[in-house]
Order: C-alpha cells, then structure tokens, then sequence
C-alpha cells in the first residue's frame, strides 16, 4: 500500500435466520398454503445443515399444478399491469418498444432504439429535439438519452428507472440503443398513467 488507498472495509454476513426463526417461517407458510386450500402440502424445517431451511416434501403433480396455479394468482396484478403497460405504448405509436415482461416482483422493459426513445421522450412531454439521422451516432444518442431520462424523470418515473446507453457498435454492427430496466409494480403503474395522460398523436 502506498498510503493513498482508502481503508478496505470489512462487510459483516448477512444474519442467518435461526433455527426457531425458520421454524415459524414454515409454520407461516403451513397457514398460508391451508387457508388456499392447499394445506396436503406440508413445509418441513429441515435442519440437518449447518443453515436450517424449509422443503416442501412430497409433492405430487396434482399439488404442484395448484401451487402453480396460486403462485400466478397472485401475480395476476403484475401481469395484467404488463399488458395495460404495453397497450398505453402502442397507443401513442411506440410499436418499436419491447413487450414488458414479468420477471420476479418487477416488470422489464428492455431495450429500445434511438428513434423510439426519441419518440417516447416526446410522449411524456420533452421538446423535440434535432431530426435523426438514419444511423444516429453517440453525439446524437447520448442527447436523446438525457432528453428521455429527465422526461421519465419529470412524470416521477425516471429516479426508478436504471438506463444505460449502448453506443454503435462496429464489431457487431449492432445500432445504438438504450436499455431500460426493470421497475416494481407500483412504479410501472405511475409510467401507465403518465402515459393514459399524455396527448395522443
């Protein structure tokens, strides 16, 4: 060390959860399954590891299809926003936007063109900006990417939205483009909505 280099920190393991701890967990989940009519399924503790852990233990094909089946139940308010998500950006001609897909408790949106952004910044109120060319360069793109994220930002969407800018590639040839992440449920209905109040074109 030359004395220049801060102090490396040591970062403490997350808590492991106890073995009383992962025993009501299983309990917890024992009630949560019975009250959906799924209480043939029984959360064991399973505590021969150095970590205790809970298992669902035999499961047959008729029961796992249920808990499937309970599992997207309860997801249905995520997959119904996705499609309301998709259905306010074709309205407003944004047909170049990728299908926002569920993943986990969140919704992705993906990866979209330099046109499309241009025209989504529009949408939620940017001014226009310059025409682009066919093949928008990185002066062009880097604009429209600040124009898009501080119109996210105004509608209260954008301070949640992870955005990287992806310049032109020469080895793949590949476009540039910005790429969008995921957004929890409560944020991609705020997005819905800036959109349902956006002007039509």
């Amino acid at each position: 060390m030359t004395g220049n280099e801060p102090p490396q920190q040591r970062v403490s393991p997350a808590p492991q959860a106890t073995r009383q701890e992962t025993g009501d967990a299983a309990f917890t989940l024992y009630q949560a399954l019975d009250e959906a009519g799924l209480g043939d399924i029984y959360p064991i503790l399973d505590d021969g590891k150095d970590v205790p852990s809970i298992k669902l233990h035999g499961i047959d094909a008729e029961q796992a299809t249920r808990l499937g089946h309970l599992v997207r139940k309860g997801m249905d308010e995520s997959y119904s926003l996705a499609e309301e998500l998709r259905r306010a950006l074709l309205a407003h001609g944004l047909d170049g936007f990728p299908v926002p897909q569920v993943c986990g408790a969140k919704i992705a949106l993906g990866e979209v063109s330099i046109p499309t952004a241009d025209r989504l910044a529009c949408v939620l109120g940017a001014p226009s900006g310059p025409e682009l060319d066919e093949a928008p360069d990185w002066p062009e793109s880097s604009e429209v990417f600040d124009r898009l994220k501080a119109a996210l930002k105004a509608t209260d969407v954008g301070v949640f939205v992870d955005m990287w800018l992806h310049s032109y590639c020469r080895r793949c040839e590949g476009d540039p483009a910005i790429e969008l992440g995921s957004i929890k449920v409560d944020i991609a209905r705020r997005f819905v909505k800036a959109l349902e109040n956006a002007a039509r074109p």
